[in-house]
C-alpha cells in the first residue's frame, strides 16, 4: 500500500513537472525589457559619444575617418537612420524625436555599410533603434 502511494505520488509530481514551460513569460520578458531600459538611461549624446570612431564638435556627434576632414565650416555631421527610416544630417532634429530612455540601440556604420544609405552617408551613419 505505501509503496502503491509513493509510485502515484510520484507520477503525479512528474506529471505536473512537465506541464510547466520553461519559456519565459511575458510578464518575464517585460520586466527584463524594463531593467534594460533602466541600466541604459543615458542621453543619446552621451550613448553616442561612447561609440569608437566618435567624438562631439559644436556639441554634435562626428565620425572620425581618414577620409573626412576636419573643416569646421563643413556638413561634417553623419546621417541619422531611426528605425530604420532616414532622418537626416543633424542631430538637432533626431533629438526631437527621440527619448533617452527609449533607445534600445545605437549602431555607427561607416565605410562599405554606410554606402547603402547614399551619398547623404559619406560621413557615415548613425542606426539608432528604439523599443
Amino acid at each position: 500500500m505505501k509503496i502503491t502511494i509513493r509510485l502515484v505520488s510520484l507520477l503525479l509530481f512528474l506529471s505536473l513537472a512537465s506541464c510547466i514551460s520553461t519559456q519565459p513569460t511575458q510578464a518575464g520578458a517585460l520586466g527584463q525589457e524594463l531593467e534594460e531600459k533602466n541600466r541604459n538611461n543615458l542621453s543619446l549624446l552621451q550613448r553616442i559619444r561612447q561609440l569608437p570612431g566618435v567624438t562631439i564638435s559644436n556639441g554634435v556627434p562626428v565620425i572620425i575617418n581618414t577620409a573626412n576632414s576636419i573643416d569646421k565650416s563643413a556638413n561634417v555631421e553623419p546621417l541619422y537612420v531611426l528605425n530604420n527610416y532616414i532622418v537626416g544630417n543633424s542631430f538637432r532634429s533626431v533629438i526631437e524625436l527621440v527619448d533617452s530612455y527609449n533607445v534600445k540601440s545605437v549602431r555607427k556604420l561607416s565605410s562599405s555599410e554606410a554606402s547603402f544609405y547614399g551619398s547623404r552617408a559619406g560621413n557615415g551613419v548613425i542606426k539608432i533603434t528604439t523599443y
